[in-house]
């Protein structure tokens, strides 16, 4: 796989951010449990969450906090940082869903510790439903040689 390294310089407000699409199945819901230790019943039984009156186990929401974090850093590359990720969902996710998160660049800024660029961000389903809305991250890019001499 070849990684793309995005130059802080070329990125302009408005930019769109490429989609990231994840299928949701339970064994993704069982793995992405099992790598956080994070066995909460309302995520695989299914019996339960039925008592509970859910129509099937759903996705954990710091799941689609990880499936945001891929969206930008995928995007960003890998000399970026990901300084700041906040999120509100909004629908449950089960196994079954698809959803495609997506992106725009909303502010670029320059600072000492490099260039920062904002970004709304959003995930939806497969019936368009926003899912996870609002959604923003804030990334540090490093500056070019000649930015870096011209905020000194």
């Amino acid at each position: 796989m070849v990684t793309q390294v995005r130059n802080f310089e070329d990125i302009r407000v408005r930019d769109e951010i490429s989609p990231v699409v994840k299928e949701i199945s339970m064994a993704r819901m069982m793995a992405y449990g099992a790598a956080t230790w994070d066995f909460v019943r309302l995520h695989y039984d299914a019996d339960y969450v039925r008592e509970l009156a859910f129509e099937a186990p759903f996705v954990d929401g710091q799941m689609l906090g990880g499936f945001l974090t891929q969206l930008v850093q995928d995007w960003a590359g890998p000399d970026s940082f990901l300084r700041k990720l906040a999120f509100r969902n909004r629908v449950m996710v089960y196994p079954g869903d698809t959803l495609t998160c997506r992106g725009a660049v909303s502010s670029i800024s320059t600072i000492g510790e490099g260039g920062m660029v904002g970004c709304d961000l959003w995930a939806e389903n497969q019936r368009g439903e926003k899912v996870v809305d609002p959604a923003t991250a804030l990334v540090r890019f490093p500056l070019s040689k000649d930015n870096r001499k011209a905020d000194k």
